[in-house]
């Protein structure tokens, strides 16, 4: 059985562990940078390594007779022309949001980029719009191939939209810009008059949680709205399984960030929740307006405030959204099926003999 050697940023359940440690008819070598970055403890094994303890490449590389290098953001590619230089072994690099943007990047990211377009093989982009985006930095077509995120559909089990006359809706997401969630409490805010007994919940944490506590203050949402940033994953998936309607209001912040396509809305979807999000990077091609939730412009507090009282107007409708919903993410996020794609593009970069 080959192995392909994995870059991440971080080491925790959220950072594509799938993708990394059950590629069909593949082993792996785990790679993080340093020790602060293994951030759950539990996924340590005699298979994890720290990039910066390794101080020869090709000596690594041929000790454990690895076959393919894969890094998981555009800067992690970068991080691994070193190791290809010495070995000459694929690159796969996968291309997540902000690593094909310019937000927040050190000086000379799009110039080591472009070598990383010249010197790699393959590039993951999760969806369409990351695709373009990177082909317009000058990575060539031929070595782009999206692949979307998973959703584990045996975690995410399909019910029908709750009937009990609840108003539940909920967000998760870090609490940062380009997640919007500024722009749902603003949103929530207008229609909470019409509502009287709709709650909003939001699910994070980050750099924005003070702001969000100061702006309910101000918005007075009061005990309609709270904010949960320390919940075990069982308590999560149960205020999922438990909302009426998930929202996911993304859009570009400021220093240019975006999305890829948020897999919280994904598990929603999956779920049976009614959706509403934004026409925002990669978001139009898993939701389809009006047919398996609803999309409004980013960025744009009465839009979104007219969609949750549209959504909560007509109930009726739920079901039929909900239903095509799940079976979108079937036919095109199954994560068993998107391993499954992965481990065909090895197998195409290592010759087809795999």
């Amino acid at each position: 059985m080959p192995t392909a050697m994995h870059l991440n940023l971080r080491v925790d359940p959220t950072q594509y562990i799938s993708q990394i440690r059950e590629v069909p008819g593949y082993d792996y070598i785990h790679l993080v940078r340093q020790p602060k970055y293994m951030v759950d403890i539990s996924l340590l094994n005699e298979k994890v390594y720290y990039l910066d303890g390794i101080f020869s490449p090709k000596e690594f590389i041929e000790k454990r007779e690895i076959s393919l290098l894969h890094a998981h953001h555009g800067q992690l590619g970068v991080l691994f022309l070193p190791f290809k230089e010495e070995t000459n072994l694929p690159l796969v690099t996968s291309i997540r949001g902000r690593d094909a943007t310019l937000a927040n990047q050190p000086i000379g990211y799009l110039e080591h980029m472009k070598l990383l377009f010249n010197q790699g093989e393959c590039f993951f982009p999760v969806c369409q719009y990351l695709a373009d985006r990177i082909r317009e930095w000058g990575c060539p077509s031929e070595k782009i191939k999206v692949l979307y995120g998973g959703v584990d559909l045996g975690q995410f089990t399909y019910r029908t939209p709750q009937n009990s006359g609840s108003k539940r809706i909920l967000s998760m997401g870090r609490l940062v810009e380009k997640k919007g969630h500024h722009i749902l409490m603003q949103a929530f805010q207008k229609i909470k008059d019409n509502f009287p007994d709709a709650t909003l919940t939001i699910i994070g944490k980050g750099p924005l949680e003070d702001y969000l506590k100061d702006l309910a203050n101000q918005l007075q949402l009061g005990d309609s709205f709270r904010l949960l940033n320390q919940l075990p994953k069982n308590k999560v998936r149960e205020q999922m399984t438990n909302a009426d309607l998930f929202c996911a209001a993304s859009l570009e912040a400021s220093n240019g960030d975006v999305e890829g396509i948020p897999n919280t809305l994904k598990e929603a979807m999956a779920t049976g929740v009614p959706v509403i999000s934004t026409n925002h990077a990669g978001i139009p091609e898993l939701i389809t307006h009006k047919q398996d939730g609803l999309l409004v412009q980013e960025n744009n507090v009465d839009e979104l405030a007219d969609a949750l009282g549209f959504m909560l107007t007509n109930r009726a409708l739920w079901e039929t959204f909900s239903a095509a919903a799940r079976k979108k993410v079937e036919q095109n996020f199954d994560l068993n099926q998107q391993l499954l794609k992965q481990a065909q593009y090895y197998d195409e970069l290592l010759g087809g003999g795999q």
